[in-house]
């Protein structure tokens, strides 16, 4: 992959292409990819899916190679397919609902691209919504979403990058529906640090590391840490001190909604957000099984669970996961320190 493609950052992906969403009054922003216009209407629309009319053909594997790492556009006529014609296996959405997975392995990588289906409502023209996982050597699968549009002129092009993370560790991230003014909602893998800090960013593993290159013990390591971090932590609990924050502990995930216009949609973070966490789902089973954790954070989040299972709706193809809009589930861990008795 190009290094624009890798670099990990949240504005949109070339200039030269440029995607226009008409909102009320008939008053046009930009945001990436040329002569492409994404009329917006209102209402939520559905979850996605793999076959709504909108990816009937989409963007082949080799297509999607060449957008991504020549940051170029291809002619539709030998960009699009039916799924039908290259090897696909089933995968689902987070709801059960199957789509279409296909794998490429080269040299320098492989690559899992999730054909999760869904579009922007009222659009013109088509666009794919994309969701894929890089491995270049190692355990680490890296995640990204991706908006590929078809201008006027009949190029395909990206429309949107946004880098995510890596398994548990925010990764894994597929699109789940789509809303308007450019606003698209996601879904992450969160592990237990992220869920009792779901409104945390920071790449903790990356700082932990750095402050172990600076030679800094372990009691000024923590002391950064909780300096640093905006919001600050849930009860001081630091990741994999209080809290598992491995990249193979998940325990639930992040709901997500990215604008795609950079509209400031979360203030008071960071400066402002062009993205809100809506909400936190919970794997019932692997938040119960926190209970024999060495660490203090996880338990209180297990002893929290049937608080949490009281304020939440069903999630999950089963519906034993538990949703929990942010506002109260954040009421819910503010008394997960006092509620657990340690």
């Amino acid at each position: 992959m190009s290094r624009q493609f890798r670099r990990k950052t949240a504005t949109l992906q070339a200039e030269a292409w440029h995607i226009t969403f008409r909102k009320a009054g008939s008053i046009h922003e930009t945001c990436a990819c040329h002569d492409c216009r994404l009329l917006l209407g209102g209402g939520l629309a559905g979850p996605a899916a793999a076959h709504d009319g909108h990816d009937l053909l989409v963007p082949t594997p080799d297509c999607i190679q060449t957008i991504l790492n020549a940051d170029t556009g291809v002619p539709a006529d030998d960009c699009l397919a039916g799924t039908a014609t290259f090897d696909t296996r089933e995968g689902a959405s987070h709801d059960g609902v199957p789509y279409p997975v296909a794998e490429v392995e080269t040299e320098r990588y492989r690559m899992i691209i999730h054909y999760t289906g869904g579009a922007f409502p009222d659009a013109a023209l088509r666009h794919w919504p994309l969701s894929i996982e890089l491995n270049y050597g190692g355990s680490g699968w890296f995640s990204y979403l991706l908006v590929l549009v078809e201008t006027g002129s009949g190029m395909v092009g990206s429309g949107f990058v946004q880098p995510a993370g890596d398994r548990c560790n925010d990764g894994h991230a597929k699109w789940d529906r789509f809303s308007e003014n450019g606003n698209g909602i996601y879904m992450r893998n969160a592990t237990p640090f992220r869920l009792v800090n779901p409104l945390d960013e920071t790449d903790w593993r990356a700082a932990a590391n750095a402050m172990l290159f600076e030679g800094k013990d372990e009691e000024a390591q923590r002391a950064q840490m909780l300096a640093t971090a905006n919001p600050p932590l849930y009860s001081s609990w630091l990741p994999y001190r209080e809290l598992e924050n491995c990249a193979a502990c998940c325990a639930g995930k992040i709901v997500v909604m990215q604008n795609m216009l950079g509209t400031e949609i979360d203030t008071g973070i960071d400066g402002g957000r062009d993205y809100r966490v809506l909400g936190v789902v919970l794997d019932r089973e692997a938040v119960a099984a926190l209970a024999t954790s060495e660490k203090v954070g996880d338990r209180c989040l297990a002893a929290g669970l049937d608080k949490a299972a009281a304020a939440a709706e069903p999630s999950g193809p089963d519906g034993r996961d538990l949703f929990i809009y942010r506002d109260r589930w954040l009421q819910i861990r503010d008394g997960l320190a006092a509620g657990c008795g340690e």
